[in-house]
């Protein structure tokens, strides 16, 4: 958890806070309960725990799990109490059985999910509780857009904490792919409910539907797995458009990966890193030829043009869902730490981490690559310019952190004393 922000770790206590009061609530509303509903609590913990401990995959990173009908229809048949344990204890369960889950990410992701899965249980109790499930359509929707929203905004507040963008600035972009899927097992587990009550061991019956639910899960990944291969092959393709550059973008990714790494930063926070750096000159589809590979200095008209590329490939990429977390560190990756970059000009506790990682690594290659106005700086004097530039240009942090990085690779001093070198545009 060290690697979290300070807001960041304030909020992920807050949540798991939440959720234990949110248990403790609980309890002083339940009841004793018949055998039906402890083998029905029993059957749904089981169905939601195989569902996360055994997720579908869809690739080398890639899964999905379908949990969200299993609880849901806890939700409807049982109490608050005993929803919010099947919800948070098949997640906290089947995310210990993996073994590389943090402890505050698994307590975290729980959390969310009892939380959720409570709101839903204490909105049918209040709108229609002492009646069939069957005939309670309106309890059961309000319950269901309940449980969908406090989830979803729990997990997007911390991600908006982590990237220090708004909460709601792109929540249907965010969530559209995905809402058609999950509005079908929150169905599909209404039905359940229907089907089921009073008799437990009907919910078997409903794995087949279920599965039916990850074949369009799997088409609808598959195909946004294609379009994020097309998306970074369309980058290399950026590079080639000059021979100087070619491979650029894939080798500021590699350094950009191996310095969020030795910041020990989460591993999804690694992941974004090195996506948003392979993709970050993307925008530069749109800069003419003349400016991407004129010989000598720009104009300040051409400069300008080649200013544009942050903010034309955050507007191509936040159009994707694959790629939204990233479009805003794209958009960032030429700000400067005291502010004078663009094409915000935002600086310190303004600019995120994961930018600032980014600026590093493209200066780092940039400054240690031929180029058609200079040849390529020696490696003392790139890491001169680093620290030259330390705590103005770039994050002191950052930099620290990289000359460690590249000194350990060369087997050599950081040089304590800078000789001025330009930095590059």
């Amino acid at each position: 958890m060290s690697s979290l922000s300070w807001p960041l770790r304030v909020y992920v206590a807050f949540v798991v806070t939440a959720g234990v009061a949110a248990l403790a609530l609980g309890t002083t509303s339940v009841a004793p309960m018949n055998l039906v509903d402890a083998l029905t609590g029993l059957v749904l913990f089981v169905l939601a725990w195989g569902a996360q401990r055994y997720p579908i995959h869809l690739g080398p990173k890639l899964k999905v799990t379908v949990e969200d009908g299993a609880t849901f229809a806890a939700a409807l048949l049982l109490s608050p109490l005993v929803a919010m344990v099947i919800a948070g204890g098949s997640s906290l369960i089947a995310a210990r059985s993996g073994g590389r889950t943090p402890l505050y990410d698994r307590l975290f992701n729980a959390a969310a999910a009892l939380i959720a899965i409570g709101g839903a249980a204490a909105t049918y109790q209040l709108l229609g509780a002492n009646t069939l499930v069957a005939d309670n359509a309106i309890a059961v929707l309000a319950s269901a857009v309940v449980g969908y929203l406090v989830r979803t905004e729990l997990v997007d507040g911390a991600i908006a904490l982590q990237l220090r963008r708004s909460l709601f600035a792109a929540w249907w972009l965010d969530h559209r792919r995905d809402m058609a899927q999950l509005a079908t097992l929150f169905a599909l587990g209404a039905i359940a409910a229907v089907t089921a009550q009073g008799y437990p061991w009907v919910f078997i019956l409903f794995v087949a539907p279920t599965a039916l639910i990850l074949v369009s899960f799997r088409e609808t990944i598959r195909l946004r797995s294609q379009t994020r291969d097309a998306i970074l092959k369309l980058a290399d393709l950026i590079d080639a458009r000059d021979t100087y550059t070619f491979g650029h973008s894939q080798r500021v990714a590699e350094y950009a990966e191996q310095l969020a790494t030795r910041l020990r930063m989460a591993p999804t926070q690694i992941e974004l890193v090195r996506e948003a750096a392979r993709l970050h000159d993307v925008g530069k589809i749109r800069t003419e030829d003349r400016v991407l590979q004129k010989g000598g200095p720009l104009t300040a008209a051409e400069a300008a043009e080649m200013h544009r590329h942050c903010d034309e490939g955050y507007d191509f990429l936040k159009q994707l869902p694959e790629f939204w977390e990233g479009a805003e560190l794209v958009r960032l990756h030429h700000e400067r730490y005291d502010g004078q970059g663009y094409p915000r000009g935002l600086g310190g506790d303004a600019l995120p981490l994961e930018a600032s990682v980014i600026a590093v690594a493209d200066a780092w290659d940039a400054m240690t690559s031929d180029r058609p106005y200079r040849k390529a700086l020696r490696h003392d004097e790139a890491c001169a310019e680093l620290l030259r530039c330390r705590g103005t240009q770039w994050d002191p942090r950052i930099v620290d952190a990289f000359l460690e990085l590249v000194a350990e690779r060369v087997h050599a001093p950081v040089p304590a004393n800078a000789t001025v070198v330009t930095s590059p545009a």
